[in-house]
């Protein structure tokens, strides 16, 4: 014999009602009994077939959508949604009448194995998942299957509110989840919560505290019955947690062991929901440490990022008002040692309600003592705008107490304890903070210093220079004509070189070194002085240059150039009225490159540097290579002669140093 499915039951219904309600017809003359007569044979034999009534209400609602289709039925319409109403509630309630009383009402003998199978599935949601949400529409799937019931549905209770909030629903509108409130006292399910017991009501229509609340769609339920949540703590008053709600379709007597096992599992579900509102708490509590450690990292960083006294001053009392929440903030030092001073406390910064006190030098020796023994302390305080209480956090270096932070806050008020010891964390940063702070300030100090001593020493050096250079140059006007004057000119020239360059760093602005151009134009202007005998005219081609050396280099550099400078005089240019020399510097694969060609007589091809016995060839050799550790070639170039100084760019910062440290 062929089983007859619930396909074949929906293919036979939609026949039934094409038959009954031809095309055209509308839904305002359909005969309402006809319709229900239809619907309410076809929840008769879907019972009988075991199909299960989610099931056949599915399949009624696609047929309903094919009739309606046919007769030009609107879901807006009040007509087609009374005739859908009256079908589906036929369905049911015949599907619910059909079945037998005992498997509907009645547990039997086997009752307690289906309620413990029940409640360790709640119980396992509880261990399982720490998530309330997720606990709440479990509980609300297993007790509606466990106990037959069409609907059901968990309010939770709100203390701050005095209100009952739909948390998790099946059978009932999944909108108001999440969005219907109620007050206690309120229909069957207020007055439950607000006396605290169970109210069975098998007729709900006609109970006595029944409030229709479309909203939700249980007004198509006829029955309800309404179990608070209760959480019991030893001797302390009973708190109510929520309510729990089952409906049913047909009207329907709850038994006392049912109502037993209902109120086992609000018990159950009330300590599950406490749990997971303690853990979200404290979940919620983690987050915002979490927030604020960040916090306080990112504004650590800042404060260690800057360098300027004051501005970490500032940073600190404003991202403490900020961070921890008070009204106000300061940092105070004293003058000197802080236990020794007489002198009142000196603000070093202030933000937010940080106002002045009424008795200042209370607060300077509560200042004091929290300076000299590293303890905090609270205490309350009068300011000239009002009553607060005053937190004094010592700013200890690994040295000596720089000073306290001072909060303000309000009447009463306390820090946490996690909050003291994120405080601590604070001023243990800030504390590094303004000691570096301090000790930039006294390096920019001594550097200062040392510049100036540099600059003096430049100037004396260059003073001293130019009145040897002067007394070699009255020596040389006087003997002119003796054989060894020339080597006291090129003696004076290198002189004056070396003034030339100290005069330039003499300059502020000059003290860390110069650019290789400027080093070049003074060393040819007093060469040129020196150097060039009358009826030679010199000119100097020197382009501008970005090649940046420091001053002991230019110094050096200086003397190259004169050097090279006297050997074009005295050799290119021999026999000639006029030259031009170029000089060249620039940067190439990390080396500075020093060009100096003039166009006067050609060297020969077969020079080497190294074999020549003259004085100015072994004091270039002698500087490139032992001096600046570099490299020196000297040859035809394409018009006249060429040299070419490389060598490597000494670090003008840990030059700068090395000299500091002598000076010091």
């Amino acid at each position: 014999m062929k089983t007859i499915t619930i396909h074949d039951l929906g293919d036979r219904l939609v026949a039934d009602l094409r038959a009954d309600y031809p095309s055209g017809m509308t839904m305002g003359t359909a005969s309402a009994h006809a319709l229900r007569a239809r619907f309410a044979a076809f929840g008769v034999e879907t019972c009988r077939g075991g199909v299960r009534l989610e099931d056949a209400m599915s399949v009624a609602v696609t047929v309903l959508q094919d009739l309606f289709d046919r007769t030009g039925g609107q879901g807006g319409d009040p007509a087609t949604a009374l005739a859908a109403g009256t079908a589906l509630a036929a369905l049911a309630t015949a599907f619910h009448e059909t079945e037998e009383a005992p498997a509907d009402h009645d547990f039997g003998g086997d009752a307690p194995l289906p309620w413990l199978a029940a409640l360790h599935r709640i119980n396992l949601s509880a261990t399982a998942d720490l998530n309330l949400s997720d606990r709440l529409s479990t509980a609300v799937s297993v007790l509606a299957d466990t106990t037959s019931a069409d609907a059901c549905a968990i309010l939770l209770y709100n203390e701050a509110t005095d209100s009952l909030a739909l948390r998790a629903a099946i059978g009932l509108n999944p909108a108001a989840v999440g969005a219907l409130t109620l007050r206690p006292g309120v229909g069957i399910t207020g007055c439950a919560a607000a006396e605290q017991r169970v109210i069975a009501a098998s007729d709900a229509r006609n109970h006595p505290s029944y409030v229709p609340i479309p909203a939700t769609g249980e007004d198509v339920y006829a029955s309800q019955i309404s179990v608070p949540m209760v959480l019991r703590r030893g001797v302390e008053p009973e708190v109510l947690v929520g309510i729990i709600n089952l409906f049913t379709l047909h009207l329907r007597e709850f038994s006392e062991d049912e109502i037993a096992f209902l109120e086992l599992v609000a018990g159950e579900l009330a300590i599950s929901i406490e749990n997971a509102r303690l853990y979200n708490r404290t979940d919620a509590r983690l987050q915002r440490k979490i927030t604020e450690l960040g916090t306080m990292q990112r504004v650590s960083h800042t404060i260690a990022s800057t360098l300027e006294l004051e501005d970490v001053l500032r940073l600190i009392t404003e991202q403490a008002v900020a961070l921890f929440n008070v009204e106000g903030a300061a940092i105070f030092r004293f003058p000197g040692r802080a236990g020794d001073s007489v002198a009142p406390a000196t603000i070093g910064y202030r933000a937010g309600r940080a106002k002045d006190v009424v008795d200042e030098s209370g607060r300077d020796e509560v200042i004091r003592e929290v300076m000299k023994t590293g303890a905090a302390r609270t205490l309350d305080m009068d300011y000239v705008d009002g009553s607060g209480r005053l937190f004094c956090l010592p700013l200890r270096s690994a040295r000596e107490p720089f000073g306290a932070l001072c909060l303000r806050m309000a009447p009463g008020n306390e820090l946490p304890e996690d909050e003291l010891g994120l405080l601590q964390a604070f001023s243990d940063g800030a504390t590094v903070a303004i000691e570096n702070a301090t000790l930039y300030r006294d390096a920019r100090r001594g550097l200062e210093v040392a510049s100036a001593l540099l600059q003096e020493m430049h100037h004396r050096v260059r003073n001293n220079l130019q009145t040897v250079a002067a007394l070699l140059s009255i020596q040389l006007r006087h003997n002119e004509a003796e054989s060894w004057a020339s080597h006291l000119r090129e003696a004076t020239s290198r002189v004056q070189a070396i003034a030339a360059v100290h005069d330039l760093l003499s300059d502020e602005s000059r003290l860390g070194g110069t650019t290789v151009d400027v080093i070049a134009r003074h060393a040819a202007d007093e060469a040129y002085g020196t150097l060039v005998p009358p009826g030679l005219s010199v000119r100097f081609d020197i382009p501008p240059s970005e090649l940046r050396v420091p001053s002991k280099q230019a110094t050096i550099l200086a003397l190259l150039i004169n050097e090279l400078v006297a050997n074009a005089v005295k050799h290119g240019f021999a026999n000639r009225d006029r030259g031009v020399i170029t000089i060249r510097a620039f940067e190439e694969e990390g080396e500075a490159v020093i060009e100096i060609g003039n166009d006067g007589e050609a060297i020969p091809d077969n020079f080497d540097p190294t074999g020549s016995h003259g004085l100015g060839m072994r004091i270039i050799q002698r500087l490139v290579i032992a001096d600046l550790h570099g490299s020196f070639f000297i040859g035809p170039g394409a018009v006249g002669s060429i040299a070419i100084l490389r060598f490597p760019i000494a670090d003008q910062m840990s030059e700068q140093l090395t000299v500091v440290g002598g000076l010091a």
